[in-house]
């Protein structure tokens, strides 16, 4: 028998937690709820609806429930989420740290429409930290459009740890050329893959999404 605040799945495959009521404890005035929400909905097998109320997390004015969102939607590989979150790289007001979180994400879900994004953020004048997490994520995103501004990157930087972050990623990058499988397996479409619309408070969409 499934628990308070769960639902069985189709088929017997197990319990899941009620949606509905966790997007309902989104709306709850105490971060301390709607982050102990953001928790319940990452373990929602990547369901549609949790990953909608997670990419609608990430625009919440509690630091701790967005940053939390912001990583379980790189935990879950949720490509749907790519838009607001490059949006969120390229917003004004996003603190250098919070950056460091969404590079992250965007460089564990894998989507090659971040590719782009990440690659002209290395031309801004950022921290060397931001840029050497935007660079990693480029290496595990692996999209071969991204070579040729970490070559730019590799021999134009004076910071070695930059140069060398930039010579591992684009490795990395050629070697998915040596074994398309790697690739294959990165664009595989993920259960919580699914286009919405961004959350109205994430700002307007970039080109291109």
């Amino acid at each position: 028998m499934p628990g308070q605040g769960q639902s069985q799945q189709p088929g017997g495959g197990g319990s899941t937690p009620d949606i509905d009521s966790l997007g309902g404890q989104m709306r709850d005035p105490d971060p301390a709820v709607r982050l102990e929400a953001v928790k319940s909905l990452a373990e929602a097998n990547k369901d549609e609806d949790a990953i909608q109320h997670l990419i609608d997390a990430t625009a919440d004015v509690d630091t701790r429930v967005r940053l939390k969102a912001i990583d379980c939607l790189g935990q879950a590989r949720a490509s749907a989420a790519t838009p607001v979150l490059v949006q969120t790289l390229y917003l004004r007001e996003s603190q250098p740290w919070l950056k460091q979180r969404v590079l992250v994400a965007l460089g564990k879900i894998g989507d090659p429409r971040a590719a782009k994004p990440i690659a002209d953020f290395l031309e801004r004048d950022a921290e060397a930290d931001i840029i050497g997490t935007a660079i990693f994520s480029l290496g595990e995103i692996g999209n071969e459009g991204s070579i040729p501004a970490l070559r730019e990157m590799a021999h134009e930087t004076n910071n070695e740890r930059l140069a060398l972050l930039a010579r591992d990623a684009i490795g990395k990058i050629e070697q998915r050329q040596v074994n398309p499988e790697i690739e294959i397996q990165a664009l595989r479409p993920q259960p919580g893959d699914v286009q919405r619309p961004a959350s109205a408070s994430a700002g307007a969409p970039l080109a291109g999404f």
